[in-house]
This record gives C-alpha cells, structure tokens and sequence, in this order.
C-alpha cells in the first residue's frame, strides 16, 4: 500500500558510464543510483530508494535507463543532477508499477568495432554467424558471469550486428556481464580467433563464462521496454513530462 499523499515516480535517465562506479550504490564510490538518491533528498528531503531497471556496470552508458521511486506528489522539474547525467522525462506512474519489477524487455547497443583500432581486419559476416548459431537456444546461461540466479537466462528476442560493428541485441532480461561477455566473443570471431559455432556451444554450458570480455566502454543501455498499460511514458498511462 503507498502511504497517503505519496506518489510512484519514474523517471527516463540517460548518463555517461565513466564518471561512475556502475549504477548500484556502493559505500565511497561515487554511483549513478547514489547521486539520483543524494538529489531527491535535497529536493523532497528525507530518503527516497529509488530502484533501476538495469544494474550497469561501472563504465556502462545509458540513453533509456528508468528509474522509479515513492515519494510526496511534488513535481521533479527542479530536480539538480551532477554532470554526466541528465533526466530526460519524468512521470507519476501507476502505484504498481516498478522500474525493474515491470520490465519486460531491455535493448543494449555495443560498439564492437571500436574495440579493435589497430588495423587489423573484422569479419562481420562470420560474426553474424555466430549470432545465428544462438537462434533455437532457450537458456543462454553460459555467456553469465557466475550467479546464484538458477532460473534460466532468457534467449535474445532480436538481434543485429551491421557492417560498421554496431551490436543491437534485445531480451526480456540480461544476466551480468552478458552482453560484454556476448561482444567480447563476437570480436575473436571477427577475427578469426574462434569459428562461429563455438558461441553455441558456450552458451550452453552450466558452468559461468571463462571467455573473452568486452570493456565496458562501449556498451550502452538504449530502452527499457514495459507492457503498455503500465509503460509511465505512454501517452495516457501517466502524468508525464
């Protein structure tokens, strides 16, 4: 139940991974999740935990990170933010609704051909390949880092990886480091490195990845997808701005 007179917040946020230590606070570090809270406090007073749809990691950027939180019904236009990240709309959203709870989908981009500058040649075809090779696949668990999670990881809902290097890839949820795990086996195909079948045989191995991984400079958070009736930037859904 949300207490009279309180409202549920969600806000859209985009921000520059490298000033941060990822998105989750953490005791002395500076985090995105700790300045937005150290911010709300300023503006609405007293401690508001303010719960995100996607826990990236230090060096992560985002351009559709949502944010939600309970708080007094006053608006957030005058909410100040540190350089490095901008509040790019805010809603009063539906008492239920929650930033990672009612997510039913995540969209991340990574810029696989930055991570390789020294002229050597990129096979984006073989890649491609690889990616094919994931189609079928109903648990991707082995491209996580090691988890006490046991539930199976879900598959990739879409993907696309263009001749310029750019990843796009799209699943209801995402286990840690496994789209920079995903990458970085993506560039030893491109490279010649590993045949495309072997991304198939990892993903499906029980054991956590022991692989190459991509640095997280690259990697972007692009959406955060809901059900319509709940998603807080729906014309309709919300009070929006």
């Amino acid at each position: 139940m949300v207490p009279r007179g309180e409202c549920t917040f969600a806000l859209l946020l985009e921000y520059d991974g490298r000033g941060f230590r990822g998105w989750q606070k953490q005791p002395g570090m500076v985090t995105v999740q700790g300045v937005l809270e150290e911010a709300l406090r300023t503006l609405l007073g007293g401690r508001h935990s303010v719960a995100g749809a996607a826990r990236t990691d230090a060096g992560v950027h985002a351009e559709g990170q949502v944010a939600s939180f309970r708080g007094p019904g006053a608006p957030l236009d005058a909410l100040k933010l540190p350089t490095g990240v901008r509040l790019l709309r805010w809603a009063r959203a539906a008492h239920s609704f929650h930033a990672r709870a009612s997510a039913i989908g995540k969209q991340y981009r990574y810029q696989l051909a930055q991570v390789v500058q020294d002229g050597r040649a990129l096979d984006w075809a073989r890649a491609r390949a690889a990616l094919r090779s994931l189609e079928g696949l109903s648990d991707l668990r082995g491209l996580s880092a090691p988890s006490r999670n046991r539930t199976p990881a879900p598959p990739l809902s879409k993907w696309s990886l263009d001749d310029t290097g750019v990843l796009r890839v799209e699943a209801r949820a995402f286990r840690k480091h496994e789209v920079r795990n995903l990458a970085g086996h993506l560039l030893a195909v491109a490279l010649g490195l590993a045949a495309p079948e072997t991304l198939r045989v990892l993903a499906q191995r029980a054991r956590p990845w022991m692989g190459a991984r991509a640095p997280a400079d690259w990697l972007t958070l692009v959406r955060v997808i809901y059900p319509p009736e709940l998603d807080p930037f729906r014309s309709g859904n919300a009070d929006a701005r």
